[in-house]
């Protein structure tokens, strides 16, 4: 694989670990994979087996060909959840947050 297309699948990890809030530290650890790889992995200086691809696949809730090809990843339609936020308070939406973010953790990706 090109040094190029390394950089590339490391700025889409990048980019979805930070739409999850997480850290690279929770990120590595819900994939199940050492952070400082993870962290190798995200600037394009390591290449990564199908074991972890599949690893990073599921727990980012991504699919392969997204993390690879750049193709293949349509977030849904958000408004109605982002019309319920809309009328929390701060506290409330910091729950709501945290809530997402355990349930993410724990269902299975479909892909």
């Amino acid at each position: 694989m090109e040094k190029q297309q390394l950089i590339e699948i490391g700025q889409r990890l990048r980019q979805r670990r930070q739409e999850l809030g997480l850290t690279r530290e929770k990120m590595s650890e819900l994939a199940d994979i050492g952070t400082g790889y993870y962290g190798q992995l995200e600037v394009g200086t390591s290449q990564m087996s199908i074991d972890t691809l599949m690893k990073l696949s599921q727990s980012m809730h991504l699919s392969m060909d997204y993390i690879i090809n750049g193709s293949g990843y349509e977030p849904g339609d958000t408004s109605g959840v982002q019309a319920l936020l809309s009328r929390c308070t701060d506290r409330e939406l910091k729950l709501a947050e945290d809530i997402l973010k355990l349930f993410l953790m724990k269902v299975p990706s479909s892909n």
